[in-house]
C-alpha cells in the first residue's frame, strides 16, 4: 500500500468515527428531549388534577356553608346532619364531573353520586321548587367524608408532582 492510500484509508476511518459519534449525540439527544417533554406533560397533569380537586372541593365547601343562610329551609328535617344542595348546584357537580373526568378519580364521584343519590329526601314537585334545590338525609356528612377524600387526593398528588419534579433527568436516565 501506498502512503497515499494509508491517509486516504486512515481519513475514510476517521469520518465513520466521526458520523458514529454524531448519529450516537443526536440520538442521545433526541431521547433527552422527549424524556423532558414526558416529564413536563406527565407534571402538567398533576396540577392540573390538583386545580380540578381543588375546585371540586371549593364548590362543595360552598354547599356546606350555605346550611346557615337557608336554616329556615330545615324546618321539616330532623336531623343535624342533613344536606341542602340546591338544583343549580347539584347540576354544576354533576358537569364539572363529566367534563373533568380525565383529572378526577372516577371510582370516588360515581361513588359519591350512588351514595348521595341513596339520601335524597322525597318531596313534592312544589316543595323542591319552595326550597330550590333537593333534601339529603344524612347528606351532610356524606359531604365531609367526600370533601376529605378529596384533600386527601389533593395530597397525594403533591406528593406524586413534587416527586416527579425532582427526578433528576441526563442523557443517560431512562
Amino acid at each position: 500500500m501506498t502512503p497515499t492510500m494509508v491517509t486516504a484509508l486512515a481519513a475514510l476511518g476517521g469520518v465513520l468515527v466521526g458520523a458514529l459519534v454524531v448519529t450516537v449525540a443526536f440520538d442521545l439527544r433526541i431521547r433527552y428531549d422527549e424524556r423532558k417533554e414526558k416529564r413536563r406533560r406527565q407534571l402538567d397533569h398533576k396540577v392540573k388534577e390538583i386545580e380540578t380537586l381543588l375546585v371540586l372541593n371549593k364548590k362543595i365547601q360552598e354547599i356546606l356553608q350555605k346550611r346557615s343562610a337557608t336554616m329556615a329551609e330545615y324546618v321539616s328535617f330532623d336531623g343535624f346532619d342533613d344536606a341542602y344542595i340546591t338544583v343549580d348546584d347539584y347540576v354544576y357537580l354533576q358537569s364539572f364531573s363529566a367534563q373533568n373526568n380525565f383529572y378526577l378519580p372516577n371510582y370516588i364521584i360515581e361513588e359519591f353520586f350512588k351514595q348521595i343519590g341513596q339520601r335524597k329526601v322525597i318531596l313534592t314537585p312544589e316543595e323542591t321548587v319552595n326550597i330550590g334545590g333537593y333534601a339529603y338525609k344524612g347528606g351532610r356528612v356524606l359531604l365531609e367524608h367526600f370533601s376529605d377524600t378529596l384533600m386527601e387526593l389533593v395530597d397525594e398528588r403533591k406528593a406524586q408532582l413534587k416527586q416527579l419534579s425532582n427526578e433528576e433527568l441526563t442523557y443517560f436516565s431512562h
